[in-house]
């Protein structure tokens, strides 16, 4: 940013935005000074000081210098530390000794960081010198400027290495380094105002910065807004999401011959695998463009599907069966038809109702209210065991070795079968019936015996909010995060009705009526945020998606609704 500056000759006059923005000289009654070379000033209160520099940021970003400069001169002041617009200027120029030479003065400003901006410059310099074949100069920079500076030192020791590239391209490369006529001078110059306060310099790009946060903010206040961060709406009105952009017509509806009990969305968001009492499992392609799911395969799990868990790389699918179900099924599913890869069983009397994949497709953890808990290599076909855990609920985290498990003695603890290690990360008053936890792994979402839904901080154990309105007495019931961002909590219910959260708010956003029956499963596609699917005692799988105008109902077939 190029600024005018006013006359000062040490860093130690500042910029402060209540200070030095307006001289507060004499105003004439239409709120302008009048200034000896008789251009008029505008007074600016002080609280309003701060608001007009970052404007004037802004318009130099976007290269209004003229712009600027006028601003400049109506106020009767300046944006920043004219010693900061001088470092700026001979850093955009490449002149190094005037830019260390500026910021010897302004280094009393920057405390603790004086040493690392000065560490930066001198870096600049040295690849500037490199890039330029100037290597005698390079290496005079790095021997007597650089080393002698202590600082740094893991940095320090791969400079020399530069010295033996043969080509500019080589070293741009090999420092990760834009060059000269890239970007690397406007970096330097916004790493250099994170160490500056901001009355001597201003953080880079600011006002973008608080506008992104001001949008941030109505997005996460706007009920039902589900599209990534930052909505792309304008700013000259507050952000607000109509309901018909969010899933919340039943678009198809998909029928079993009993009792859907699981349901669960491939990684890619493509497939949809369901699964039912009577031990029909389903795997549904899914078409995004036209919110409609047609069949590609059955499998016929000899068991009722209770728990369905896709493998990361979605190639394989674990089944569980419930209650008495002795054995977890392993079914790889990449092909023209499903065909069965593995048991997973110890003993007749086994019951395992629940599965989790390890990251790395490797392991599958299983579990059941008998007190299994093993983890299976499909590799080897090793088991290992814990003993005595009955599981409720499993889920796996990104590091491939903490596995997290809701017990029948009302807890979720985290298990690492590499060390034995075993920790509690929450405990609560009411039976746990099902888990899920967060795609960033920071939240858990617990079914609670006749309580409902209570979501945890992973990282804390800490209670973090209640959910209420949804009926959970006698059935197993489940909740997904999902949504963009994962801001949105679904769940199934006894009244037959699916329910929706905001994740930061304890109130239904809609209560979706269809189902005749207990929504027993839900969830969210991973990828498509704009649709979830619930399954229900009534022997249906819902698919909800946002209400579309008729003429784009091409799509539609028999199945649909």
């Amino acid at each position: 940013m190029h600024t005018q500056p006013v006359e000062s000759s040490t860093a130690e006059q500042g910029c402060s935005g209540s200070d030095n923005l307006n001289n507060n000289k004499p105003r004439t009654q239409n709120g302008h000074n009048n200034s000896n070379n008789g251009v008029g000033t505008v007074y600016i209160p002080p609280h309003l000081r701060d608001t007009v520099r970052l404007i004037g940021q802004h318009l130099a970003d976007l290269g209004l210098q003229k712009t600027v400069q006028q601003l400049v001169e109506e106020c009767d002041s300046q944006l920043e530390h004219p010693l900061a617009s001088q470092l700026r200027d001979n850093i955009t120029s490449g002149l190094w000794e005037e830019a260390l030479e500026v910021f010897g003065e302004l280094a009393s400003t920057a405390e603790s960081g004086a040493r690392e901006i000065k560490y930066r410059i001198l870096e600049q310099k040295y690849l500037e010198l490199l890039e330029s074949g100037n290597q005698m100069g390079a290496l005079s920079c790095l021997q007597e400027e650089i080393t002698p500076l202590q600082h740094s030192a893991s940095k320090v020791h791969l400079l020399p290495s530069y010295l033996m590239c043969s080509t500019p391209t080589e070293l741009r490369s090999q420092a990760k380094w834009s060059g000269a006529a890239g970007n690397s001078r406007q970096r330097l110059i916004h790493k250099i105002q994170e160490f500056l306060p901001v009355t001597v310099m201003l953080p880079p790009k600011r006002l973008e910065e608080l506008l992104k946060q001001a949008m941030f903010l109505q997005s996460q206040q706007c009920t039902y807004h589900n599209t990534p961060f930052p909505p792309c709406s304008s700013l000259l009105v507050d952000h607000s999401c109509s309901r018909d952009k969010f899933p919340s017509e039943t678009k198809q509806i998909l029928e079993h011959r009993d009792e859907v009990l699981h349901c669960s969305w491939s990684n890619s968001g493509l497939y949809l695998a369901t699964g039912a009492l009577d031990g029909s499992l389903y795997i549904w392609k899914y078409n995004p463009q036209c919110y409609q799911l047609v069949e590609d395969k059955l499998i016929d799990a000899l068991f009722s599907v209770g728990y369905i868990a896709w493998s990361p790389d979605d190639t394989m699918l674990c089944i569980c069966g419930v209650e008495k179900c002795p054995e977890a099924t392993v079914y790889t599913v990449s092909g023209s038809t499903a065909v069965l890869k593995c048991k997973i069983s110890q003993s007749p009397e086994d019951v395992l109702t629940t599965c989790a994949w390890s990251p790395d497709n490797r392991y599958i953890y299983t579990g059941g209210q008998q007190g299994q808990f093993y983890k299976y290599d499909l590799h080897t076909s090793t088991v290992y065991k814990w003993e005595g855990i009955r599981l409720h609920g499993v889920a796996t985290l990104r590091d491939n070795k903490t596995v997290l498990a809701a017990d029948s003695h009302k807890r979720v603890r985290s298990y690492n079968f590499e060390d034995h290690s075993e920790q509690t990360i929450f405990e609560s008053e009411q039976q746990i019936i099902s888990m899920s936890i967060s795609s960033d792994e920071k939240y858990c979402l617990l079914t609670l015996e006749k309580q409902g839904l209570l979501m945890i901080d992973i990282a804390t154990g800490a209670y973090v909010r209640k959910f209420y309105g949804l009926v959970q007495k006698d059935y197993h019931l489940n909740a997904f995060f999902g949504g963009a961002n994962e801001e949105f909590i679904v769940s199934g219910s006894e009244d037959h009705r699916v329910y929706v959260y905001r994740k930061n708010c304890s109130t239904p956003i809609l209560r979706l009526d269809g189902h005749t029956s207990v929504v027993n499963c839900v969830c969210w596609n991973p990828v498509y945020t704009d649709c979830f699917v619930s399954g229900s005692d009534d022997a249906n799988v819902r698919l909800w998606a946002p209400p579309l105008p008729s003429d784009e109902s091409e799509c539609s077939s028999g199945t649909q609704v």
